[in-house]
């Protein structure tokens, strides 16, 4: 009991010295972000504004410009050494030029402290995204060491998957979904989307089960005039006085009383 009790403010105060330093580290980093990122600022909030889907239309607005690249590329059919070579010439170009040209469109008067904020926020999301990468590379390095096995199976399993994907679907239309389903996750995350379509589900299935656990009552009538049973009986008071003999016929619904 005492070795227990002495080992636990250690792996408390250990885990504690961890989250500090992780904390520490993502605030270094979110620094660094905002000095590197300084000059496309006027450029990161728009983006990051429709990204988050600040106005209902900017969904339609992702879907509509994504699908209009793939369109132009499907068209225009380019060799896969063509279009990679296109891609790396226009993001040159786009790190070259922009800068210059925000210089000349864009003011510091114009930077307001609101917008401050939400930049401070996009870097330390950012920040916050390069420590997951970092963690998840970190544990599959870590599962190599010590779990090769494993390793070997998950990483086979997962490649083979997107080997026979790629084999078996258009290659175009993959990267168009995963294109837009990757700039489709920060709206959804940002609107809550898949609690709120989780609850729904989950509300839609109690309640048919409360409605199929309900018990069915039997609503036909059971009347006398239903049953085609005929029944007699006979009374007999004394032996001096007459016999009457009771005749009820219930298949018409009426009774029928004949003396003799």
């Amino acid at each position: 009991m005492s070795l227990r009790t002495s080992d636990s403010p250690i792996t408390s105060t250990s885990i504690m010295k961890k989250s500090s330093l992780q904390s520490d580290e993502l605030k270094d980093r979110t620094e660094e972000l905002k000095q590197s990122l300084l000059i496309w600022r006027h450029i990161l909030l728009p983006l990051n504004n429709l990204l988050e889907w600040e106005h209902k239309y900017d969904p339609f607005v992702i879907f509509g410009i994504i699908t209009f690249i793939f369109i132009f590329i499907l068209q225009a059919n380019p060799p896969i050494l063509t279009l990679v070579s296109c891609v790396v010439l226009i993001f040159v170009l786009i790190d070259l030029l922009v800068p210059i040209v925000i210089r000349l469109l864009f003011k510091k008067d114009n930077w307001t402290s609101a917008k401050d904020a939400k930049y401070t926020r996009l870097c330390e999301r950012i920040a916050n995204f390069e420590q997951h990468i970092k963690k998840l590379c970190e544990s599959g390095l870590k599962m190599r060491k010590e779990r090769p096995l494993m390793y070997l199976m998950i990483g086979a399993i997962l490649l083979s998957f997107i080997a026979y994907c790629g084999q078996r679907v258009d290659n175009l239309l993959l990267s168009y979904l995963t294109t837009l389903i990757i700039c489709l996750i920060p709206g959804i995350r940002h609107r809550q989307l898949i609690p709120f379509i989780r609850q729904q589900i989950s509300d839609f299935w109690n309640n048919k089960k409360s409605t199929s656990n309900v018990p069915v009552l039997n609503s036909t009538p059971t009347t006398s005039s239903s049953s085609s049973v005929k029944a007699s009986t006979v009374l007999r008071s004394t032996p001096n006085q007459p016999t009457y003999t009771l005749y009820s016929t219930t298949s018409y619904g009426s009774n029928k009383t004949k003396a003799q």
